[in-house]
Order: structure tokens, then C-alpha cells, then sequence
């Protein structure tokens, strides 16, 4: 009896802790994006070169840097974003992912490199 008592407390215990570090991983995971598309932006204006950033199923990229998408965390559909070598994006798209909890969009503004993120 207090072996299957332990038992299931161990499993809920270990259940919990994954629900944890996936929740940890997705927000270590956007706020690397963030930075990524940040300095995408930088680099390119830096090197007066532009610069694509790819986003698709298990990776983001810009050609010198990359990041692993968790997986947890899926984009909705691949994405490509050019930034000019004056650093401003040539996109008004939305960028979207899912997550066992929700979406996280993107809505990128031309030419600023700018953002507005969404949670739902």
C-alpha cells in the first residue's frame, strides 16, 4: 500500500515538473526569438546586407545563427522575413505559433523592426 501511494506520488511529482520545465523551455524559446529577430535587424544594418530570417518547423535561422524550436511550440506555417541592410524588415506579416496552451503571435511593423506580441 505505501509502496503505491509513493508510486503515484513520485508519477504526479515527475508529471508536474515536465508541465514545468515545457512551460520554462517555451518562454526561454520566445524570449530567444525575440532577441534573434532583434539582432537579425542589427546585423544586418551592421553589415549593410540583407539579411533573411527563416522560421520553419524545428528551426529559426537567419544564416549565422540559429535556434531550435521546442517541441512544444510549432509555427503555423514557415516563414521568411528579409531585413535591408538600412535594418528595417520588408513585412507586415503576422507571425503565429501554437502551444499546448495557446498562440503567441507576432505582428511585425514595416520597416521599423518593430513588433507587437499577442498571448492567447
Amino acid at each position: 500500500m505505501v509502496l503505491a501511494i509513493t508510486s503515484f506520488l513520485l508519477l504526479a511529482f515527475t508529471g508536474g515538473v515536465q508541465e514545468v520545465f515545457a512551460g520554462v523551455q517555451e518562454k526561454l524559446f520566445f524570449l530567444s526569438f525575440e532577441h534573434l529577430y532583434q539582432d537579425s535587424q542589427k546585423l544586418s544594418n551592421a553589415q549593410q546586407k540583407t539579411l533573411t530570417l527563416n522560421i520553419s518547423e524545428g528551426q529559426v535561422t537567419n544564416g549565422q545563427e540559429s535556434l531550435t524550436i521546442p517541441a512544444t511550440v510549432r509555427p503555423s506555417q514557415p516563414y521568411t522575413i528579409e531585413f535591408s541592410p538600412e535594418g528595417g524588415n520588408s513585412s507586415l506579416e503576422k507571425l503565429t505559433f501554437t502551444t499546448e496552451k495557446g498562440s503567441v503571435s507576432y505582428q511585425l511593423y514595416i520597416g521599423s523592426g518593430r513588433y507587437k506580441k499577442t498571448e492567447n
